[in-house]
């Protein structure tokens, strides 16, 4: 165990130093708390917040009406903890000075996961990015690009429209007519093993 768990009690969850971690944060029964685009926006200020406040790089996030997934690396483990507080403690704070909330509870579910292979790594990619084809938020491909909500324009623009759109296509059966529209009818996913957070 890393010198920074040693006060740890057997059992508490321990994040390894110098790993990617796929986080996935829910609502409170699922509730589309982040129904407006000014919902949203509190959850990606947090995000981007994980990156200039903390410091830790994070490559990929989808932000949907009722939940998040970001990927993200983390050098020292322990910060987890802060990550953790960063994303429920702040956009909570922040959402409950603008919203009036119909639950007393705001998150319901969050799960992390170490990924712990080059072709996790892409799966999981591949799953955030193209999160909003697979919930409906947006139609096309053009439309994901332009979307603010999902760093899949970030992937298109560094690799390119082929790797962005494998990447999506390799977890969710997208199919595109040729107007750009995509078949709902056959959407699956591959599923990804979770852990407890």
């Amino acid at each position: 165990m890393q010198k920074h768990y040693q006060h740890l009690k057997e059992g508490a969850p321990y994040w390894p130093d110098n790993s990617m971690y796929f986080l996935t944060d829910s609502t409170f029964l699922h509730f589309p708390f982040f129904q407006k685009e000014e919902q949203k926006i509190i959850v990606l200020n947090q995000i981007k917040k994980i990156k200039t406040q903390l410091e830790i790089p994070v490559s990929d996030y989808s932000i949907a009406v009722n939940h998040y997934h970001i990927k993200f690396y983390l050098k020292n483990g322990i910060d987890m903890k802060k990550v953790k507080q960063l994303l429920r403690g702040g956009i909570s704070y922040e959402y409950r000075k603008r919203y009036k909330l119909p639950y007393k509870e705001m998150w319901q579910t969050r799960k992390i996961t170490m990924i712990t292979s080059e072709e996790m790594n892409f799966k999981v990619s591949g799953y955030i990015i193209g999160n909003l084809l697979k919930h409906k938020e947006v139609s096309t491909f053009e439309e994901l690009k332009e979307n603010e909500f999902s760093s899949y324009w970030y992937v298109e623009d560094k690799y390119g429209n082929d790797i962005a759109q494998g990447l999506v296509r390799g977890v969710i059966d997208v199919n595109e007519d040729v107007r750009g529209g995509i078949d709902f009818s056959r959407l699956s996913e591959i599923n990804i093993k979770y852990s407890a957070g």
